[in-house]
C-alpha cells in the first residue's frame, strides 16, 4: 500500500484513454482528505485575520496542487512522457512547497488534529528542542539549498530516473523528498518571520543560484544528443513525439516556466525589500524634520 503513495498508476497512458487516467490511489486520497479536514478543524474561533485568510487561501492553492500533480490524468501522461513528468514536478517544486510555506499550515493543522496526535507530536517536538544544537545546522540556509539542488539533480540522473519509472516505492520516494526539501528551502526565504528566516537580500540571491543552476540542467536535457531515460524509449510514440523531443520539451518547461516561477518569488522580495528601506528612511526623516521645525526662532 505504501508503494503507491506518490507513484504513477503503474500504466503509461495513450491519448485515447488519458481523460480517464484519473489517480484513485485510497492512501493519497486519505491522507488529501485528512489533512484538509484537520486545517479546517484548526480554524481559530471569530472572523480570520487578513493574514490568515490569505494563509487559508495559499493552503487551499497548495493542495489543489499536489491534487493535479498526483491525482489528475497528469500522473499517468508522466509514465508516458517526459515532459509531463517534469511538469508534475514543477507543481511539487515549484507550486506546492512555496505555497505550503507560505500558508505555515503548522499550528492550525496541529490544533486540528486528534488529541492522542497533538500529545504524540508535542512530545516528539520536546526531543527535538533538547537537541537543538544538533539540528541547528539544518536551519541553514545554505544546507537547505544544497539539499534541494542535491535532490533534484540526483532524480534526475538517468539511473534512479529510470528506476522511479519501474518501482513505485522509489517514485513515492523521489516526490516526497521533493516536496520536503523544496519546503524546508521555500519557509526559510518566503516563510513566516521566525529567527531562521532569511534577510529579502540573501533571499534574492538563494532564489537566483537556485534558477541558476535548474537553467544548466535544463540546458543539458534539451540539447542532449541522445536520450537519457530509457523508460521513455516506446511509450512517447503515441503521442506522437520521439523520445528526445519529448527530453528536449522537458528541458524547456524546467527552463521558461519554471524560471518565471523563480522570478517572480524574487521579484515580490525585491520590491518588499524596496519599501522596507523607503519606510525606514522616512521614519528616520521625521523626526529630524520636526526638529527643524519646532526648533529655536520658530513662531
Amino acid at each position: 500500500m505504501l508503494s503507491v503513495i506518490v507513484a504513477h498508476g503503474g500504466q503509461a497512458a495513450a491519448p485515447h484513454d488519458v481523460w480517464r487516467a484519473w489517480n484513485g490511489d485510497p492512501v493519497l486520497l486519505t491522507g488529501l482528505l485528512l489533512a484538509t479536514l484537520a486545517y479546517a478543524r484548526g480554524r481559530p474561533p471569530g472572523p480570520l485575520r487578513p493574514r490568515d485568510a490569505w494563509r487559508a487561501r495559499a493552503y487551499a492553492a497548495a493542495v489543489v496542487a499536489l491534487a493535479v500533480a498526483l491525482l489528475s490524468p497528469l500522473d499517468a501522461m508522466a509514465a508516458a512522457l517526459a515532459s509531463a513528468h517534469m511538469v508534475q514536478h514543477v507543481l511539487l517544486i515549484l507550486v506546492a512547497a512555496p505555497l505550503l510555506a507560505l500558508s505555515a499550515p503548522g499550528s492550525r493543522l496541529l490544533r486540528g488534529s486528534p488529541l492522542w496526535l497533538r500529545r504524540m507530536l508535542g512530545r516528539a517536538g520536546r526531543r527535538l528542542r533538547s537537541r537543538a544544537a544538533v539540528l541547528a545546522p539544518l536551519q541553514h540556509p545554505g544546507l537547505a539549498w544544497g539539499l534541494h539542488v542535491g535532490v533534484i539533480w540526483l532524480w534526475h540522473a538517468a539511473v534512479l530516473y529510470d528506476a522511479t519509472l519501474d518501482q513505485p516505492l522509489l517514485h513515492a520516494v523521489e516526490h516526497t523528498l521533493f516536496l520536503l526539501t523544496g519546503f524546508a528551502f521555500w519557509r526559510l526565504v518566503v516563510g513566516p518571520r521566525t529567527p531562521a528566516k532569511v534577510s529579502p537580500g540573501l533571499g534574492i540571491v538563494l532564489l537566483f543560484a537556485l534558477a541558476l543552476q535548474s537553467v544548466f540542467l535544463s540546458l543539458l536535457l534539451t540539447f542532449a544528443r541522445t536520450p537519457w531515460y530509457r523508460g521513455y524509449a516506446t511509450t512517447t510514440l503515441a503521442w506522437s513525439l520521439e523520445p528526445l523531443a519529448d527530453q528536449q520539451l522537458a528541458g524547456v518547461i524546467m527552463w521558461v516556466p519554471a524560471g518565471l516561477l523563480y522570478l517572480l518569488p524574487a521579484l515580490a522580495l525585491l520590491v518588499g525589500w524596496l519599501r522596507a528601506v523607503e519606510a525606514e528612511e522616512s521614519r528616520a526623516a521625521t523626526p529630524a524634520a520636526e526638529h527643524v521645525i519646532g526648533g529655536p526662532g520658530a513662531d
